[in-house]
This record gives structure tokens, sequence and C-alpha cells, in this order.
């Protein structure tokens, strides 16, 4: 709606905001109460455009389910933990907006027999691949998670990292793997084949699965 202050003036709309301007193009300075509020509907009209854009773009949040154990991410505490408790530590590595991650958390770790082998087993606790908190490793070595994930060569998401009650790391799964795979994975620690057979992809052919092409160990 046009407002007329001694000369004819016309609103006219741009992307940044709602300019007053007089007919021959000249910007006008107005502080006036009605200006302000005009700025003020700006402002708001631009969050509220923004706002939706923003949480469209932002990656989707992937949270760990509720029996994973709190953690402080002092890995020589946890894996110390985990042994007086005579289970092995899992350190589940991943990121928001992850699709495999997704999968990990949505179909294997609501699967009946898995949550009971984890939870029977297992303390499981999660690292962000990316984030910014303070670590401490098993060597009592301190990094963010970003820095330690680099460190240990972590390229996948998810990663997983099972440690024994000494904080060494005896098995590393790359990437996501299916339910009935994934037990496999776990008997082989939670039964501790991993002392008479390191090479988990030797493990799996030996059962008759067919081992994928990746790495199972990790070398920090």
């Amino acid at each position: 709606m046009p407002l007329n202050i001694g000369r004819t003036a016309v609103y006219t709309p741009t992307l940044a905001c709602l300019q007053v301007r007089t007919y021959t193009g000249a910007r006008m300075k107005i502080r006036s109460p009605l200006y302000s509020a005009w700025l003020l509907l700006c402002a708001s009209m631009l969050l509220a455009v923004s706002a939706p854009l923003y949480a469209a773009g932002a990656p989707q949040e992937i949270l760990a389910p509720a029996w994973f154990k709190p953690t402080f991410l002092d890995f020589r505490d946890d894996a110390r933990e985990a042994g007086v408790a005579k289970k092995h530590l899992m350190i589940y590595i991943g990121q928001h907006g992850c699709p495999w991650c997704k999968r990990l958390v949505e179909v294997n770790f609501r699967d009946p027999a898995i949550v009971d082998k984890m939870q029977k087993h297992f303390d499981a606790v999660e690292m962000n691949i990316v984030g910014s908190s303070e670590t401490v490793w098993t060597d009592g070595t301190r990094a963010s998670e970003k820095t330690l994930a680099a460190r240990l060569k972590v390229r996948y998401t998810p990663t997983l990292l099972f440690l024994d009650e000494r904080g060494t790391v005896v098995l590393r799964l790359n990437g996501y793997y299916e339910p009935d795979r994934f037990l496999i994975a776990l008997d082989y620690v939670s039964n501790r084949d991993y002392r008479n057979q390191p090479d988990f992809q030797a493990y799996l052919k030996a059962r008759g699965v067919n081992a994928e092409e990746r790495s199972s160990r990790v070398t920090p």
C-alpha cells in the first residue's frame, strides 16, 4: 500500500527487504514508527523463509539406541569398565545424515537377537567422525573426535571398533554389515575367536559366508 509523506512514494519489494523509494528513484530517509514497523516485518519475513531452508539442508540427526552407554570419550576407562563386567567395548563411529548409519541404528540395533547379544556381551558407545569433543585414546593421547578418527584412518561411516579389556582393537568393521553378518561378528568377538583367527574375513569364509573385500583390522 502506498504511503504519502510529503512527496508521493511507493514500497518496492526486494529480496533483501522492502525499500521506500520516491517515484524519481531517490531513497527516502524515514524514521517514523511506521517505517520501523515495516523493517521489523521485513526481518520476520526473512527469518520465516530462511529457517525452513536451513532445516531442509541440515543433516538428519541419527540417535544411538537408549541402551548405549553414556561416555566421556575416555576409551581407556570405557574399555576397563567393560572388562570388569566381562564384556568387550564397541565404539560406533558415525555422523548425522549418513544413510548407512541410519540403517545400522534402525535395522541392526533394533533386531532382538542383536540387541540381546549386545547388551549381554558388549558396552556400546558412540563417537562422531567430525565431532569436536575431546577424546582420550587407549594410549592416553588426547584429541578431538575428528582428529582421532583421522588418526585411526576411519574413512567410512559407520565404522565399528571392538576393544578388549586392555584397550586393544580386536576387530574393525568398515561400513555397514547386514544383520546376519553382524551377528557373526558379535560371536567372533564375544567368543574371543580372534585369538585363533585374527583375520575376520578368513573367519567368514571358513563358515561359508561370502567375505567382502575390505579390511577388518586397524593399526592406531
